[in-house]
Order: structure tokens, then C-alpha cells, then sequence
């Protein structure tokens, strides 16, 4: 295919496949690991190296054609339409220094990537929930660890970024290298810059002890109530979650689990004293299953267990100041037992601990307590009823908030001022001006 301006074509520009929708590698390359998001661009550019990165940045901002980046995909909820969409998968390498505790990526890694990279020297990454999730994305959003609360957002971590500007200018920036342009980019999520890779710290940790509680839904509010107040007495060693599941009654779902509703509680806590920690939940109310225990690393995700394949969704999240008396019973309306609901998982991350501080950051959710995320899926018979099951139950916990929300659940919002305070939405408002003139990269 050709894509021509000025009688420059971007094949002539880049070592990587150039596809149009007429294409056969097109769909393939432009797929999001949302399935319900159609991504619709003029053209994609499937990067191989940071050069390619370059040169469809620079031509991009000649010809005046917006801009899109993706990576793995799984920040994907609004579809992109027209202009250039710019593919960093391939661009995915992985470098430990084992000396130094860090980890060198490329914008297409993703964390199971890092996770087995750093397992071999007993040194672990702040990944989330899923370790499928593309690092880079991510982190951009500031990254909310399953070890967060022990040390800190994603971004707190990274040492540098890669990067390359609207201008087609590529380098390095650091906490120490144009330090203001680092700290926006670190959780101040895309559209200031493109990022071909980063740096960050890594943590000496070989295992946790982790998993799972799951509690039958008839218990929810009993487990509830104890889940709040057990969350204040933590230290910053313990990590958690409390989650609603209702799993859909769907044919290849068990029938004594179709509909019906169970509550997680997922954990994780790093040194000694996790099963002591844990022992004021496990006494709470009959427990279903116990899958916690000592855990590798590696097998992080069992804490979680967030899905592996691709699927048609739609989230939301809003930030909870307190597990309060009138939250709870909001909570319980809206996701318990007798809430008429669709959505099959809403959860509550705890936050705090190291991610307490708002110091220097860009990132989100300060002076928040938990952050509440909740996917409904875009399949018959329910598809239609899912938005606005994500807009009752945001709407009913809306009182509870601080009107901030972490950025990277915020969902398909077009609207992302929510994640920042104003004097960082002004501040990362001029940047964009400044770095983007043109307005072409787009979030």
C-alpha cells in the first residue's frame, strides 16, 4: 500500500510493515486487547526499532496527520479513527543489571517479560494485576503495583524514559535530566511524548505470601465490614483487594458457579508476618477456598487472576476516601447479594502506604483510600445494559469520593482531567501546547 504526502511515502521512511484497511496483516496489527474496541486508522506502522519510532513520528508532524501509539493494547477502550497508528509491539527487549536492582525495556515489553527476567536474580518489578499488561502504557498511567502499598506507584520507580517528541526529537529523559518533562511523563499518562522505553528500579523480592480468600456472596456484608476494618490496621507490607464476582451463566461457566455471586479477598504481603496479617480475614466468615500461601514471583498472578484472553468489556473507577458506615451500605446496594446487576466484577484495591505521599508526583489517586474498579462485558443478552450499570454504580459511590480518580481506571472516558489535580492538569496542559503544538498526538 501507499500513503503519500508530499511524494515522501511512509514505506520509504521506516524498516517496519507499512498496512492500510486493505491490508490482509491490517485488522491484526491494529487489534486491541479489547474486543469490543475496532481500531480505525488511515495506516499502520508496525515500528521494528526506535528509529522507525522517529521517522513515522517526524513524518506525522510534517503532513500534519494525528497521531496514535499502541502497544500490547490493554489500554485500549475508545476506538482511534483515522491517522496514523503507530505499533511498538515489536519493539520488546529486556535487560537486568542485577547489580544495580533495574530493568531496560523496549515500549512493546510486557511484564511477564520483566517478572521472569528479574525472577533469575531474586528481584521483582511493580507490575499490576495482570502480568500480560504492556509496561510502558502502564506506567504512563502511574501503575498501580499488587505490591503498591510497599513500595510506591510504578512510576515512582522509573529511573528514565526513552522518548521522542512531536518534533522527531529522540533522548533521554531523567529525574535528573530535565527533570519537569520527566516527572509529567511519569504518570501523567500519553499525548505529551512518544516513549520507545524506560528504566526502572527493581525490588528484592522472591516471593510473597499471596493469593486468595473467596468467601461466599451470602457473607458479603459481614466480609465487607470486616475488610474495612482490617484495611486501617495494615502495614505497608500487606496489599489487598476486596472483590465482587458474579460469574456469567454463560455455557462454559459451571453450572453450581453460573450467577452466582463470591467475594474475593486478594492479598499479598512481602517479609514475614503475612499469615498473622491475614488471620482477622480468614476468622471473618466461612472461607470457600484458601489459596494463599508462600508464593514465587512468578507466579504473581494468582493473586488476581484477572483474565488471559482478549474479551468485549467496558470499565469504570472512581477513587473511595473511606470504607465508611453509608460507603458500605452503598457498596452492598450496588454489588451485593440483592443488587441487580450485570457487572460480573467490581473491586476495591486498598491504597495508601507508599503511594500516600503526594511529593514531586504527577501520578493520581492521592488522598485516596481504595481505588474501585468495576467491568461489565459487551456480550448479548446484556451488552446495552452495561453502560449504564458502570454510571449507577459510579454515580452511588460518587458521594464517597474526592473527585479524583487513578488514571488507569478510568476507563473509556474522553474526559481524564478527573485523574489530576487542577494545578497538574494546568501544568500538563501547557505541555502539551509546548511539546505538541500541532495536536496530533493523541491519547
Amino acid at each position: 500500500m501507499t500513503v503519500q504526502t508530499e511524494f515522501i511515502t511512509l514505506e520509504d521512511l521506516v524498516r517496519g510493515e507499512v498496512f492500510d484497511p486493505s491490508d490482509p496483516g491490517y485488522a491484526a496489527e491494529a487489534a486491541a486487547f479489547n474486543a469490543a474496541v475496532a481500531h480505525c486508522p488511515d495506516v499502520v506502522v508496525a515500528a521494528r526499532d526506535a528509529a522507525d519510532v522517529v521517522a513515522t513520528v517526524r513524518w506525522a508532524s510534517l503532513n500534519s496527520v494525528p497521531l496514535h501509539v499502541q502497544a500490547t493494547g490493554h489500554g485500549a477502550e475508545r476506538a482511534m479513527e483515522g491517522g496514523v497508528l503507530l505499533s511498538t509491539k515489536r519493539l520488546r527487549s529486556v535487560t537486568i543489571d542485577p547489580h544495580a536492582r533495574t530493568a531496560t525495556v523496549g515500549a512493546g515489553t510486557r511484564w511477564r517479560e520483566v517478572i521472569d527476567a528479574a525472577a533469575q536474580h531474586g528481584l521483582a518489578p511493580l507490575n499490576g494485576s495482570s502480568s500480560d499488561v504492556g509496561v510502558v502504557g502502564y506506567t504512563l498511567g502511574g501503575g498501580l503495583p499488587v505490591l503498591g502499598r510497599t513500595f510506591g506507584f510504578a512510576a515512582d520507580s522509573v529511573l528514565s524514559f526513552e522518548i521522542v517528541t512531536m518534533d522527531g526529537d529522540s533522548r533521554t529523559v531523567s529525574r535528573t535530566h530535565e527533570p519537569e518533562l520527566f516527572d509529567l511523563i511519569a504518570g501523567g499518562g500519553q499525548g505529551l511524548v512518544v516513549v520507545t522505553g524506560l528504566t526502572c528500579r527493581l525490588y528484592k523480592v522472591a516471593q510473597v505470601y499471596g493469593g486468595a480468600l473467596v468467601f461466599d456472596g451470602a457473607h458479603s456484608e459481614t466480609v465487607l465490614r470486616a475488610f474495612a476494618t482490617w484495611a486501617r490496621t495494615l502495614k505497608d507490607a500487606s496489599n489487598t483487594a476486596i472483590r465482587f464476582l458474579r460469574a456469567p451463566d454463560a455455557p462454559d461457566v459451571p453450572r453450581e458457579l453460573a450467577g452466582k455471586l463470591r467475594v474475593h479477598v486478594s492479598f499479598a504481603h512481602v517479609g514475614p508476618g503475612g499469615e498473622k496479617a491475614l488471620a482477622p480475614m480468614r476468622a471473618a466468615a466461612p472461607v470457600l477456598l484458601d489459596a494463599v500461601g508462600a508464593l514465587p514471583y512468578t507466579e504473581i498472578d494468582r493473586v488476581y487472576s484477572d483474565p488471559e484472553s482478549p474479551l468485549p468489556f467496558l470499565s469504570g473507577g472512581a477513587g473511595i476516601v473511606d470504607l465508611t458506615e453509608d460507603a458500605i451500605q452503598a457498596v452492598l446496594s450496588a454489588a451485593g447479594p440483592d443488587a441487580d446487576t450485570v457487572l460480573p466484577l467490581v473491586e476495591f484495591r486498598l491504597l495508601g502506604g507508599a503511594m500516600a505521599s503526594e511529593a514531586g508526583r504527577t501520578v493520581s489517586a492521592h488522598g485516596l483510600a481504595y481505588a474501585m474498579h468495576a467491568v461489565g462485558v459487551l456480550a448479548p443478552p446484556i451488552a446495552e445494559m452495561v453502560p449504564a450499570a458502570i454510571d449507577g454504580l459510579l454515580a452511588a459511590l460518587r458521594p464517597f469520593g474526592n473527585g479524583r480518580s487513578p488514571r488507569n481506571f478510568l476507563g473509556d472516558r474522553e474526559d481524564l482531567s478527573e485523574a489530576y489535580s487542577e494545578s497538574v492538569n494546568e501544568v500538563l496542559a501547557l505541555a502539551r501546547e509546548e511539546l505538541d503544538p500541532q495536536g496530533l498526538l493523541r491519547r
